[in-house]
């Protein structure tokens, strides 16, 4: 629909404008180029745009993450064809990889599952992301992130903290002035108990202090805050000092919200504030951890004559109207309690110039597009061009002459699609000079009904919901939908809180920075306000998309291919580096079990396509040279190298800091649910009996003997690692371990502080390092740690503590240096699968390929039933149904059935999905479940 309304506008430009707007030859002829250009390059780019769906919000440690890709393409939202392999990755906020997987896409859509297994994914925050390689190109904020929260589970013992921190100037530093009140699950006070108070900043620690809560478990700690500390950063640990007490610790960001430090960013509309002309200025205040907050304030010229006030209405954004004079210079400042503070300087007045205003009324079929410019010979009288690009694609363009008046331009939204529309005023130069989005909306979503068979269910009952999908004008759909089913006693269902596929391609998905409560953002024509506050959340955040004066430079060859399917891709070469061409390459695999063979091109590229790869893969390969022989030639395999994404904006607060009564509510409805199942289960389980056993690396050269380390990562944990590189493997399972700054400013690898060497296969590969060859020790380091991964190593021992050192020390370090001093050094022995030690070096000929393999997508376990049959609380899910394929048939229906749970109370179902031919929707509904 949206390539008909272009097409049909283009033949028409010119003459569906009002006022002093007029069409001659010239300026067609340059609106046609430019609409011609941009359509044409939008259509070559192909941009995807990708929504992940997931059964919650928020998880705990032993959950399994089910998902639901749609891949569509941005200017049509129909399914993209450009790509058939997406990605999907889970990382730490710390930015610690978790797990990677490789999907298939067929017409768009994919879906699978990623298990949180406890020892992989500890309590904390984490971002699930999303990609296929073509939109790599268009940088990382083509990709779906969503941020989320895996909690541990809640015992009768575990701490509730409140805090609330107070800063206040004292001899010239910043004093914090701590109060905290530690409480156990059932609100008891931790009464009397001594604990050790630390204050980091990321690896860095601030502050240690030995404290002790009082008898209503409450401290108070005051200290002076560091200078040079990263705000945004600091957290906070608190340590049970007593004895057998088993170590507990729990983490917590520490949130300052110093009102000195807050920040406003001022945007007038259409990007310039110019002498004489009213301006419209919108702005957001953010506090220094980059959450929004409510500000007011006045805006004052040089003679502190105030000439504007201003208000926040939504999360920090609102908007002001003044008209600015020329050679002056406007301040802001904000109020409290109406006293006021800080104070910010507005953009410069510029003496000459255009200002692009848009007037979108709540409910109209127009809007209106006023151009106003400074009474300047060089402006006025000039011909000015109007663009309208949504998703990519012009749909308007007009063009004018500028005169002394203000122009208008009164355009039907019906030439605009829905969701964001950006208008950008050009020169003759196809200079954008200001630019101004909106948000358009037809209520043209698809509309869900969803009935269920009966108004209550029982415990075990069988659900039947019957689901009706119609287009905006009653016809019935076919599209593929999603729908998850969670206990609302369990799984927090925020409605605000995350995307929602209507929310995140129609509006946040365009934005540049956080949109915090994007859910929130769904529906923007519910009601007049949220009207409002969408438009003056687009004012203050930029465009996502293809840099608009790339459109008009010779295509540049694109960085990351489309890859339409899974291949094995490489290239032959001989000793000098020259591409070898019809050399025969023969490719071998086990299980699954193939040979197959192909030739080289003439610039000695092969490809292999039809493959698809298990999580058990291992593909052999052999070149060989015209005379059949693999001497001189070797392989050099096109390795995917994956993105490097930087770490998640904000930090999520953990559930048990500062918790409100809906969330204690749910963790104690988790706990009671768990206590009544283990006890009703408990005749029939067997008392659990902890075995503590050694693990042995097999073949490793341990100088210890088999298990003589501190930590052991065996190949059990290895094999489940997939193509990890050893790097992140130290990271994740190795505490202490990582890149350390000097005093001298060099780097080196440390675990707890203490210089890490490192072993492969009994050889210390300090061996091979010169000092004089270029390479830092560090840098050395990285070759190793980023060349072998999981899939090449059957072993990993770390010698830490003095016990395990002491035998690596004396013999690797104390001959060479014998000043140095023994628990300055740890060790870490890697045990590899060829135990051949550390040599980086390719067989002649041949190549050993582990692909990334498919993540085969699971069922749901969805339990059946029969009639009467006993809830005796050993099914307590919180996903009570997951179903990734529902497909509407030609009628728009399609039915879904499942049992509910042993728990009573309400049900959430969130339905979404799209018809892929450019239309979405969703449906939230409940049903309630009776004993």
């Amino acid at each position: 629909m949206l390539k008909c309304l272009i097409t049909w506008y283009v033949l028409i430009t010119g003459i569906i404008i009002c006022g002093n707007c007029f069409a001659q030859s010239p300026t067609r002829a340059y609106l046609n180029s430019v609409i011609t250009t941009v359509n044409s390059t939008t259509e070559k780019l192909a941009i995807e745009k990708l929504y992940l769906q997931t059964d919650k919000q928020s998880y705990q440690a032993g959950d399994t993450l089910w998902f639901k890709g749609y891949l569509l393409n941005e200017a049509s939202l129909s399914s993209s064809t450009k790509s058939g392999l997406l990605y999907v990755e889970l990382a730490s906020d710390s930015n610690r990889l978790v797990k990677r997987v490789m999907l298939p896409v067929y017409m768009g859509l994919t879906y699978g599952n990623i298990v949180l297994q406890p020892e992989d994914v500890p309590q904390g925050g984490y971002v699930l992301r999303g990609y296929t390689n073509w939109m790599r190109n268009f940088g990382e904020d083509a990709a779906f992130q969503k941020h989320f929260y895996v909690s541990g589970a809640a015992t009768n013992d575990s701490w509730l903290v409140n805090y609330n921190a107070a800063t206040t100037s004292l001899n010239g530093k910043d004093n914090v002035r701590l109060k905290l009140l530690v409480n156990q699950l059932d609100k008891d006070p931790v009464r009397v108990r001594e604990m050790q108070l630390r204050l980091s900043d990321g690896k860095r620690t601030l502050l240690r202090s030995d404290v002790q809560t009082d008898l209503g478990g409450e401290m108070d700690v005051n200290f002076n805050l560091p200078d040079k500390v990263n705000i945004q950063n600091l957290s906070l640990s608190l340590k049970d000092m007593r004895k057998n007490a088993g170590n507990r610790v729990i983490e917590m960001p520490l949130m300052l919200n110093r009102r000195e430090n807050i920040d406003v960013q001022f945007m007038p509309e259409g990007g310039n504030l110019v002498a004489g002309i009213p301006a419209h200025v919108a702005f957001k205040a953010v506090t220094e951890n980059g959450l929004s907050t409510n500000v007011s304030g006045k805006v004052f010229n040089r003679k502190m004559e105030e000439v504007a006030s201003f208000a926040s209405i939504h999360k920090g954004i609102g908007v002001f109207d003044f008209t600015p004079a020329a050679n002056e210079v406007y301040t802001a400042r904000l109020q409290n309690n109406g006293v006021l503070s800080k104070s910010f300087t507005l953009p410069a007045v510029a003496l000459k110039g255009l200002s692009l205003r848009v007037s979108n009324p709540y409910k109209a079929d127009s809007c209106e597009v006023i151009i106003n410019g400074s009474a300047d010979s060089l402006i006025v009288g000039r011909t000015y061009y109007l663009i309208a690009q949504a998703r990519g694609m012009i749909c308007y363009g007009a063009s004018f002459k500028l005169l002394a008046e203000p122009t208008k331009l009164c355009i039907a939204k019906n030439l605009l699609p829905t969701g964001i529309t950006r208008f950008m005023l050009l020169d003759a130069r196809k200079t954008v000079l200001n630019e101004r989005m909106i948000y358009i909306d037809h209520a043209d979503k698809l509309k869900i009904k969803l009935s269920a068979s009966k108004p209550a269910y029982g415990r075990r009952d069988s659900v039947a919901l019957q689901m009706e999908v119609r287009d905006k004008d009653g016809n019935p759909v076919i599209g593929s939908f999603s729908l998850a089913v969670t206990d609302d006693s369990q799984a927090k269902t925020d409605t605000l809180a995350a995307n929602r596929i209507n929310s995140y391609l129609y509006v946040t998905s365009s934005l540049n920075g956080v949109i915090e409560d994007p859910g929130y953002y769904t529906n923007p024509a519910a009601d007049a306000l949220k009207w409002q506050q969408t438009d003056q959340l687009l004012m203050v955040h930029g465009w996502v998309g293809y840099k608009w004066d790339n459109y008009f430079k010779p295509a540049a060859p694109m960085t990351f291919n489309a890859e339409q399917q899974f291949s094995i891709r490489g290239k032959v070469t001989n000793a000098f580096n020259k591409p070898v061409s019809n050399s025969g390459i023969t490719l071998f695999s086990k299980k699954p079990f193939l040979i197959t063979d192909t030739t080289s091109n003439d610039k000695g590229i092969f490809i292999f396509n039809g493959i698809y790869p298990s999580d058990t893969a291992v593909y052999f390969l052999q070149a060989k040279n015209k005379r059949g022989k693999s001497f001189n030639v070797g392989i050099e395999m096109e390795e995917f190298v994956p993105p490097v994404f930087k770490a998640p904006a904000g930090r999520l607060v953990p559930w048990y800091v500062n918790i409100d009564t809906t969330q204690l509510r749910l963790k104690n409805k988790q706990k009671q649910l768990k206590e009544e199942q283990n006890r009703v289960t408990q005749g029939n389980v067997l008392k659990a009996v902890e075995v503590k056993a050694k693990k042995v690396i097999k073949g490793s050269k341990n100088l210890n003997g088999a298990g003589g380390s501190d930590v052991v990562i065996d190949e059990e944990e290895l094999k489940r690692s997939g193509r990890t590189a050893l790097r992140q493997l130290l990271e994740k399972r190795v505490k202490g371990f990582y890149l350390k700054t000097l005093k001298n400013f060099n780097k080196e690898y440390v675990i707890n502080s203490n210089l890490l060497h490192l072993i492969i296969d009994g050889v210390e590969i300090d061996y091979f390092f010169n000092p004089d060859g270029g390479l830092a020790r560090y840098q050395y380091y990285d070759q190793y740690l980023d060349y072998y991964d999981a899939e090449e190593i059957k072993g990993i021992e770390v010698m830490s503590s003095s016990k395990y050192s002491l035998n690596y020390f004396s013999a690797f370090i104390a001959s060479k240096n014998p000043l140095a001093i023994p628990f300055e050094h740890c060790f870490v022995e890697v045990t590899t699968r060829s135990g051949s030690g550390p040599f980086m070096k390719k067989a002649v000929g041949t190549y050993v390929y582990r692909p990334m393999p498919f993540a085969l997508p699971k069922v749901f376990y969805a339990p059946k039933y029969k009639a009467g049959a006993n809830p005796d609380m050993t099914d307590i899910r919180s996903t009570v149904h997951w179903d990734p394929n529902i497909v509407t048939s030609k009628d728009g229906k399609a039915k879904i059935t499942f049992y509910t749970a042993d728990n009573v109370g309400s049900y959430t179902i969130n339905i979404e999905g799209a018809d892929l031919q450019g239309n979405v929707g969703i449906q939230r509904s409940t049903i309630r479940v009776e004993k």
